[in-house]
């Protein structure tokens, strides 16, 4: 019975199927797999890619932040009170700074600061 066993291993091992004169007692049952195999067997997930800055978030950082942190943002005595507020102190910093940005950049970097900072009804 042994010789049997072990030669029916070895058949099923080689990729052979059972002979027809074995009995299911005779097979080796399935390996169980744990909860850390189907895991370490499972495709890798994606990583998470954050999304792009825009380019008002890019004028901001390389150009504002310089001289400032974020916070001036958020202080009471300071604050925006409208779009065309963020506008006029984003305009005087450009030209204070001899910025060459074009109107258009100066809309990126106030949409950008409203969408962070302010949160204004368009």
């Amino acid at each position: 019975m042994r010789i049997r066993s072990i030669g029916i291993v070895g058949l099923i091992a080689m990729g052979a199927g059972a002979p027809v004169w074995a009995s299911s007692r005779d097979l080796p049952s399935p390996p169980v797999q744990s909860k850390e195999t189907l895991q370490l067997n499972a495709p890798p997930q994606q990583p998470i890619v954050p999304p792009a800055p825009t380019r008002g978030q890019l004028l901001y950082e390389n150009h504002c932040t310089v001289c400032h942190a974020s916070v001036v943002h958020l202080r009471s005595d300071r604050r925006a009170k409208s779009q065309a507020e963020i506008r006029t102190w984003v305009m005087h910093w450009s030209r204070y700074l001899k910025l060459p940005w074009q109107p258009d950049e100066v809309d990126d970097v106030v949409k950008h600061l409203d969408q962070t900072f302010y949160k204004f009804a368009p």
